[in-house]
């Protein structure tokens, strides 16, 4: 549900051009990727080469909360996002988590 709403309200920041994994967006696969790449090296003179493979193992967490605060409000889906990877900073998700003790 989190993946959805997120992918509906972020499409259309991404460029024509991205042939990155968006199964729900057709006519977006590798190999569209590679005939376009092939059809415009007639018309460049340079590629360029990007390696994102650890990106999500290096980002700064605060900082891949604010951009990902830009496409959603709801505190409970950023926690969602983030809970298996560290714990909601407050200050960024305005979520406060307040441990009880359960009584029996």
């Amino acid at each position: 549900m989190v993946k959805r709403s997120l992918e509906a309200r972020a499409e259309p920041v991404f460029d024509n051009d991205s042939y990155g994994y968006r199964p729900y967006r057709p006519g977006r696969s590798a190999h569209q990727a590679l005939e376009v790449a092939r059809q415009r090296c007639w018309n460049r003179d340079w590629v360029l080469d990007l390696d994102i493979k650890n990106l999500f193992d290096s980002i700064d967490r605060g900082l891949m909360m604010r951009a990902v605060r830009c496409h959603t409000g709801c505190a409970w889906q950023l926690y969602v996002i983030f809970e298996d990877s560290v714990a909601p900073d407050p200050e960024l998700t305005g979520i406060v988590v307040r441990l009880r003790a359960s009584r029996r």
